[in-house]
């Protein structure tokens, strides 16, 4: 919020566009649809990982109430922040020419707040993005682990758990060590490569919608067209055209990642003879919903 009042600030007696209602944050002279390709991109890259928290389902007490709220609680208040803040510093600092593109949020802190604010700027920004990745690496470790007990992947390694500690040590090293590899990737790669994956999985969700249409329809079932298969295609078409947008190096690496995720699950299924490993619910005591692997 500090952020926000000294952008507004900026725009009043600074310098920026000069009002604080203004629709030039969304649409002006520089607008295009390569541009708004590559927001969308990066709008989707900013809102991802909000369910990651589904994550922890089973350490949270009365997860059916809690976690569809959790979900929701996050993507309105994260969403609210950064449409303000994206919003109050496009009229602070309008365009995207930078001396450095890289380091840009501490060019803009620095214009708006001068050099004591952009230090103070970038220790918060240094904080902010090692809670993100310790929170990254907790889910990620997790759905590792929930994925080696249910004999999604091998259950020596990721099924395990610290003797003493009871966490996923293993795989908390294991998504620690594919963390450090991002270190040799620039902004541009490292935010396509994850982009591919989320656009992927929403085009498979888009594509599993359809699915569900047609099964209801050859079930007698009469669902709304609008809903269960037109908006869906046009989700699926927009993902796609998104995914071909990417960076180049992205492409080859989601490419690549991909292929190798087929190939596992081609022996994983027996080339696709047997259902992939499901998960088995159950009720613990006081109503907490657990989940196991099916022996």
């Amino acid at each position: 919020m500090i952020f926000v009042a000294l952008a507004l600030r900026h725009v009043f007696h600074l310098g920026g566009s000069g009002a604080l209602v203004s629709t030039s944050p969304f649409a002006n002279s520089a607008t295009t649809p390569a541009g708004v390709s590559a927001g969308a991109a990066i709008a989707a890259y900013s809102f991802l990982g909000f369910d990651a928290v589904t994550t922890l389902t089973e350490e949270t007490v009365d997860p059916k109430r809690t976690m569809p709220r959790a979900i929701l609680l996050i993507a309105l208040i994260g969403g609210a922040i950064f449409v303000t803040v994206a919003y109050a510093t496009q009229l602070a600092h309008p365009g995207a020419r930078f001396d450095d593109e890289g380091s840009a949020a501490f060019e803009i802190a620095k214009g708006i707040g001068g050099d004591l604010f952009s230090s103070v700027f970038l220790v918060g920004l240094v904080v902010a993005r090692f809670a993100s990745g310790i929170a990254a690496q907790a889910s990620a470790s997790r759905l590792l682990f929930a994925m080696g007990r249910d004999g999604a992947l091998p259950r020596t390694f990721f099924a395990r758990v610290h003797p003493r500690y009871r966490t996923p040590a293993l795989n908390i090293l294991l998504t620690g060590a594919i963390g450090l590899i991002a270190i040799r990737l620039d902004v541009a790669t490292s935010t396509s490569f994850i982009n591919f994956g989320a656009f992927v999985a929403f085009t498979f969700v888009n594509v599993a919608v359809i699915a569900t249409y047609l099964r209801m329809r050859r079930d007698g079932e009469r669902p709304n067209p609008l809903t269960y298969a037109v908006a869906p295609t046009i989700g699926a078409a927009v993902d796609l055209y998104l995914l071909y947008n990417l960076d180049g190096a992205a492409l080859t690496l989601g490419l690549s990642w991909l292929g190798l995720g087929v190939v596992y699950l081609a022996y994983l299924t027996r080339m696709f003879r047997n259902p992939p490993p499901g998960m088995a619910f159950h009720e613990a005591e006081g109503g907490q919903e657990t989940a196991s692997a099916p022996r």
